[in-house]
């Protein structure tokens, strides 16, 4: 009678393996996103979360920011509604972290808010942030001026400038004359050889600037004065405008 195998004995080894019945699993670890450094400490505060817009009335942030004058001074104040936060600055990022510690996880008026640091603020206390004067200069641009400088006495204006034309322009406008010459040819003032290199289309020309007479040069053209008075007005001739045809109404059958 062939006896059974006891654990032990050498036929039968003590570790079996056995086919696995499960599958095997991996993670994709691609979606999970990078790890996020925190914040530097800086001397600037971020409180967030603050959802009650009661905190944002005038009476509750005095209280708020006179709590935080306890801990740390304050340089500059900023609450902003519309984001839910108050963004508050120090002198230094000691007094920022103290003011975390502290306040980060509090609860006010039933919100949990929490308190990051944010960009630094540049501190420059000697800088004068008041509206720099305008220059002395261009005072007078703007509306109403204001007091005149110092030194600046009150004088009459001149009178208007009762010259209208230039002393050249107006003696040349004074030789204008007009003359009917016997054999009905026009006269000019000019001289020949003038005449000979300018058609004049007017009862009287006057040259009253020639180039070479005041050392220009000769390819510059001439300034001449011409009296149109007598000069014949051509009329144009008249346009006929065809005449416009009216389209004509359809009958009232076909309206119908």
């Amino acid at each position: 009678m062939a006896s059974s195998a006891s654990p032990s004995s050498p036929e039968r080894p003590l570790f079996e393996r056995r086919g696995s019945s499960r599958s095997s699993f991996s993670l994709d670890l691609s979606s999970i996103p990078p790890l996020t450094q925190p914040a530097p400490p800086t001397n600037t505060l971020l409180i967030t979360n603050l959802d009650d817009l009661d905190i944002f009335r005038p009476d509750n942030l005095q209280t708020i920011r006179g709590l935080i004058e306890t801990t740390a001074p304050i340089y500059t104040w900023s609450p902003l509604k519309s984001f839910r936060r108050i963004v508050v600055s120090f002198l230094d990022e000691q007094a920022a972290i103290k003011v975390r510690s502290i306040w980060d996880g509090e609860s006010i008026m039933g919100e949990r808010c929490r308190v990051y640091f944010g960009q630094p603020t540049p501190l420059d206390l000697a800088k004068n942030n008041h509206l720099p004067l305008p220059d002395a200069g261009k005072l007078f641009f703007i509306s109403p001026p204001p007091s005149p400088p110092h030194g600046w006495e009150m004088r009459l204006e001149d009178a208007p400038n009762k010259l209208v034309h230039a002393e050249d322009l107006a003696e040349a406008l004074a030789k204008l004359h007009h003359h009917q010459d016997p054999s009905g040819a026009d006269i000019s003032p000019v001289s020949p050889i003038e005449a000979s290199s300018m058609r004049t289309r007017s009862r009287s020309s006057t040259l009253i600037y020639q180039p070479q007479e005041h050392g220009g040069s000769p390819h510059l053209p001439a300034i001449s004065v011409d009296d149109m008075t007598d000069e014949p007005i051509v009329a144009s001739p008249a346009i006929e405008k065809p005449a416009v045809s009216h389209t004509a109404r359809p009958p009232v059958e076909l309206m119908e």
